[in-house]
Order: structure tokens, then C-alpha cells, then sequence
């Protein structure tokens, strides 16, 4: 059972739209790269600017999400309710740890985001294809946050 009250506003909106990306799109789960989609979706969100740190072309990355999400299984009728695959799952048990690692008491968008870029599957393949590493990611963050840590569960205003 995922605690979301250890969950950022911004990271619990993300899972939600994630979620209601999968729904929309009559996907039988909620996938990784639904959660990739709705972070780059995010007004006001971290993950862009992150991207943008990186010399990632934001654009090109949505574009290749849009590609991969028409690969994703779909239900004849919409009638299904996209529960969270496993290997997304997966993904937010490593945001977690993400968070434990940089001692933040809530897991925010940079986790999950985090997490994401060392997903196996899809997911992390993409990322990896644009050159997004966990690595840039993390000097990226350190640029956007400082020395910042995630107290609350709106963090992102701060930086």
C-alpha cells in the first residue's frame, strides 16, 4: 500500500494525471511513461526546468512519450480503470528511496522523476535515448534546489 500522505501535492497530482492520461487513452494500466507525461504536463513543475538544465529538448522527449503511448495496450471499450502497472509500481517504490538518499521527508516530482531515468523498460530506454541519465539529473536538481531538502509537501513553490 503507497502512503501518499509521504507524497508531495505536485508528485500526487502527477500520479493522478498519470492515471487519468491511462483512462483516456482506454490503456489497461497506468505506465511509467503516463507518469513521464503527466511530469512534463506539470505547470509550475520542476521537471521541465530540469530537463531544460540538462540541454534536453523538452519537445522532442514529449514527442517520443506520444509515440510509445500509442504502443501501450488498450481496452475495446473504456470501461477499465488503469491500475498502476508494476513496473510503475517499481517506479515509485525507487522515488522512495530517491528521497530517503537526499534526505527529503517527502517524495516530490524529482524523485519520481529520478526514478524514472533509472527505470528499466521503456521508460528508462527513452530517457536514456534524449540523454537523460540519473547522473545529469541529479547535477541538474543541485542547480535548480541547492541545498534545499523537501520538508512539506509543497516544496517546489521554494525553488
Amino acid at each position: 500500500m503507497i502512503r501518499f500522505d509521504k507524497f508531495t501535492v505536485k508528485a500526487q497530482e502527477a500520479i493522478a494525471s498519470a492515471q487519468e492520461l491511462a483512462f483516456k487513452g482506454n490503456n489497461t494500466e497506468t505506465d511509467p511513461l503516463h507518469l513521464l507525461s503527466a511530469l512534463l504536463g506539470q505547470e509550475d513543475g520542476v521537471i521541465v526546468p530540469l530537463l531544460q538544465k540538462t540541454g534536453v529538448a523538452v519537445s522532442s522527449v514529449q514527442n517520443s512519450i506520444d509515440r510509445s503511448l500509442k504502443d501501450l495496450p488498450r481496452l475495446e471499450r473504456g470501461m477499465g480503470d488503469a491500475s498502476l502497472s508494476v513496473e510503475l509500481q517499481e517506479v515509485i517504490k525507487r522515488s522512495l528511496g530517491e528521497a530517503e538518499g537526499l534526505h527529503d521527508e517527502y517524495v516530490s516530482t524529482e524523485h519520481l522523476f529520478l526514478a524514472l531515468a533509472e527505470a528499466a523498460g521503456r521508460t528508462g530506454k527513452l530517457l536514456a535515448g534524449h540523454g537523460v541519465t540519473r547522473d545529469r539529473v541529479l547535477k541538474a536538481l543541485a542547480s535548480v534546489r541547492g541545498s534545499q531538502r523537501v520538508t512539506d509537501q509543497n516544496p517546489e513553490s521554494k525553488y
